[in-house]
């Protein structure tokens, strides 16, 4: 099996290819994976000056390490980020952020990344079904995997509804719908009713997975908050070594600090 992806997608291959190739009927998802990867790494590392030299450096050893090439579209996220957290080389005060300032509203910034997180694994159940209408096997997909959908779904609504955004009962009955067409599927894939039990079981075990997995994305806007936190933290040591020699000097030990160690820990994360 070969991939084949437009020159700008190319890049993104590694991360197919990390986890096994794609079958003949498995979707690639290099595409989408040159839009995520970015939009993960520029939220998480957003400063305009330090994600041009990230995105500088990609450039200049592209061709020496081919895997930096991710650093380009990468470091051009975080400078736009960097615009809209208003975010300059750790100095927030030269512009006015077109969005917010992380650590002013912490809250939204920790939020926006679970909505993210949501639609990324709705996104992954639509390529599953995706593979699965390739297959010729749509309806066994929508009597097993669509049940467990209807349940993720359900459940967002239940935690939802704690905040008074939609009515439980509704998201009540769409996470008891979905685990009763995941169990009547299964049951029906293996021919007797034992299956409905061992398919309950799994859904439980699926169900916190997947929840868990949608918490994590939560780091995202964790990192967000460190790297404002950082950043300001590098700026009050640079006023703080007095005059202005003083002061750029340990602003650009500060911003090598941030490129060498949240680069590496922010690359990792994504």
């Amino acid at each position: 099996l070969l991939l084949r992806n437009p020159w700008w997608a190319r890049p993104f291959e590694i991360f197919s290819r990390l986890f096994g190739m794609p079958g003949q009927h498995g979707a690639d998802p290099s595409m989408l994976l040159a839009f995520a990867v970015p939009l993960l790494f520029g939220y998480m590392f957003g400063d305009v000056g330090q994600g041009l030299v990230l995105a500088a450096a990609g450039f200049w050893l592209r061709k020496r390490m081919p895997v930096l090439r991710l650093l380009i579209p990468a470091g051009l996220s975080a400078a736009v980020f960097g615009l809209l957290f208003g975010s300059i080389f750790s100095v927030e005060h030269l512009i006015h952020p077109l969005w917010i300032n992380p650590l002013e509203k912490p809250l939204v910034v920790l939020g926006v990344p679970l909505v993210g997180g949501v639609l990324f694994l709705t996104l992954g159940f639509a390529l599953s079904a995706l593979g699965a209408w390739w297959r010729g096997e749509l309806g066994e997909w929508l009597a097993t995997e669509g049940g467990f959908m209807l349940v993720y779904f359900g459940l967002l609504g239940l935690f939802l509804s704690l905040l008074g955004l939609v009515p439980g009962p509704a998201a009540a009955l769409v996470a008891m719908a979905g685990a009763v067409i995941f169990a009547v599927g299964h049951a029906r894939a293996e021919g007797h009713a034992i299956g409905a039990l061992k398919a309950l079981g799994e859904l439980v075990e699926r169900g916190m997975q997947i929840l868990i997995n949608t918490l994590s994305f939560a780091r995202v806007g964790a990192f967000a908050l460190a790297h404002a936190g950082l950043s300001s933290a590098v700026v009050a040591l640079a006023d703080a070594a007095g005059g202005t020699f003083g002061f750029l000097v340990v602003l650009a030990l500060g911003n090598v600090l941030i490129l060498a160690l949240e680069g590496l820990v922010v690359s990792i994360q994504t």
